[in-house]
């Protein structure tokens, strides 16, 4: 695999950080379900025939030889994006696209991207149709259609912009929860290993701004702060789980690297004194949070009452 560039990668840190707080700043779930709404549209030209499934891609060059409808789709999807988010994603260039065989091979996992947004976009946009106000949608509908948002334009910018770079794994329709463990255990060393970790909670924390509403100047309060780690550690141990080996007498531990992990992003990234709380008892809950979704009564586990640890 190619080494990336430490300094390109902050670069798509920042535009999705500035794109995401675009939402932030105003009346998230309004503008999520219109933001949905556009992209229903795209949506509709879906054709699952053209999307690669479990296997890898073996001839690129073929794939996009009948996937012209996909690369339209994809055109349309990054302009809706554009225009809400408020940054550049590179249409002008998906538009006289002149792909060379590296370039091929990045667009596959955009495309693949694009598919998960569109898919995202409409279980949203479905979810808002069948409730009587937007209030009663589920926040796990906002948070895959956020993540995805995420996930899309880091695809983005590294498709349209010069970037040696290529994601070391097969193409499949599960990209997103597959490329944010990519990022946190990427293989490289040093300050690549750094940055590519830096992307992972970057997705992962700004797409928690725009869902629950917290900026980062609240995490000086101590339940904005409770709120936040917790939520990011439930969902990183979400992905650690599937993605990997991890046994359930680790899930403690891990929590616990996961908390001081966002602590010190906290710090580091928004220059803000974070709260004091009490972070045993976040890891626990978070814990807890964790052990209810992978309903952990089917498991033989030394945590068998977390609530006590």
């Amino acid at each position: 695999m190619a080494e990336p560039d430490s300094e390109r990668l902050s670069e798509i840190q920042s535009k999705i950080q500035s794109g995401l707080r675009v939402h932030a700043r105003g009346q998230r779930r309004v503008q999520s379900v219109q933001l949905a709404d556009d992209l229903s549209t795209v949506y509709e030209e879906l054709d699952d025939a053209v999307i690669p499934t479990e296997g890898e891609v073996d001839d690129v060059s073929s794939f996009f030889s009948t996937t012209d409808r996909g690369l339209q789709r994809t055109r349309k999807a990054v302009e809706v994006v554009e225009d809400s988010l408020d940054i550049g994603l590179g249409h002008s260039k998906l538009a006289r696209l002149a792909m060379t065989g590296a370039q091929l091979s990045s667009g596959v996992a955009l495309v693949i991207a694009t598919h998960n947004l569109l898919i995202s976009a409409n279980n949203l946009d479905l979810a808002r149709a069948s409730v009587g106000s937007i209030q009663d949608i589920a926040a796990e509908r906002f948070h895959d259609f956020y993540r995805a948002i995420g996930l899309f334009v880091a695809e983005a910018i590294l498709f349209t912009t010069p970037f040696n770079y290529q994601i070391a794994w097969r193409g499949t329709r599960y990209l997103n929860n597959r490329f944010l463990y990519t990022l946190r255990h990427s293989g490289f060393s040093g300050p690549i290993d750094t940055a590519l970790k830096g992307l992972h909670r970057v997705v992962m924390s700004e797409t928690h701004y725009a869902i629950r509403g917290i900026v980062p100047a609240g995490l000086r309060a101590p339940e904005e702060f409770v709120t936040y780690l917790t939520s990011m550690v439930t969902q990183t141990l979400a992905l650690l789980w599937k993605f990997t080996d991890m046994g359930v007498g680790e899930i403690r531990g891990k929590a616990e690297e996961i908390v001081a992990e966002y602590r010190e992003f906290v710090v580091e990234t928004y220059e803000v004194v974070t709260a004091d709380v009490d972070v045993d008892a976040v890891i626990k809950n978070a814990v807890a949070q964790f052990r209810g979704e992978l309903n952990f009564f089917r498991l033989t586990s030394p945590y068998a009452d977390v609530s006590t640890m």
